[in-house]
């Protein structure tokens, strides 16, 4: 087993050279689980049209309507910066900006390395977006997973709730015939912590 992982919210200072690694493990699993719900993407894939997506989902970071978080082992050091063999998983939110929606995001990216699973790391990265969600005021996250997945199965550890399931929803790299299904969560997250403080004053 893996020494244990911690998340980080992605920084340029410290995770910017991660970049190529970040598209690698992406690509990796599109290659190994070839699943529908990580990206619009199937297999084979340029590396060079994968990083440019990910440079534009940095970009959405930035402009604070997305969030990315890290798996990494712990750090030591304040000014230490990972090396990119270090990444072990990926997830991120994408922040509604719709005046009738700024209360919520979608959990639309869970990514585990295939050698870091069945350690928590799904686990970990969900329970960070909700935390850095919930500081920027988003009280409700969805996610869509593959059906029999294992991210379904993180997401149902961590309280989400099924909202239903959708057969044949998209294609996968299997071939041209072969569609799976998705699972359709929801979690009311701010609504949680405050019944927890509720509780905890009773």
């Amino acid at each position: 087993m893996a020494s244990p992982s911690q998340t980080y919210v992605f920084h340029p200072e410290h995770h910017a050279h991660l970049i190529p690694y970040m598209a690698a493990i992406h690509a990796s699993s599109l290659m190994i689980d070839r699943a529908t719900t990580i990206g619009p993407f199937l297999p084979p894939l340029p590396s060079d049209r994968l990083l440019v997506w990910w440079k534009d989902r940095i970009a959405e970071h930035q402009a604070q309507t997305r969030i990315i978080i890290l798996l990494l082992p712990p750090s030591g050091k304040s000014d230490q910066k990972p090396k990119g063999e270090d990444l072990r998983g990926i997830a991120m939110v994408e922040l509604d900006q719709s005046q009738a929606g700024n209360f919520r995001g979608v959990i639309d990216l869970l990514i585990v390395g295939q050698k870091f699973r069945r350690q928590g790391g799904g686990r970990s990265l969900i329970q960070a977006c909700e935390y850095e969600s919930a500081k920027k005021g988003r009280s409700l996250l969805t996610a869509k997973t593959e059906t029999d997945s294992a991210s379904e199965l993180a997401f149902r550890s961590c309280g989400y709730i099924e909202v239903g399931k959708i057969p044949n929803f998209s294609r996968t790299g299997v071939d041209a015939a072969t569609k799976r299904g998705v699972t359709l969560f929801y979690k009311e997250i701010l609504l949680q912590t405050q019944q927890s403080r509720t509780t905890a004053d009773a």
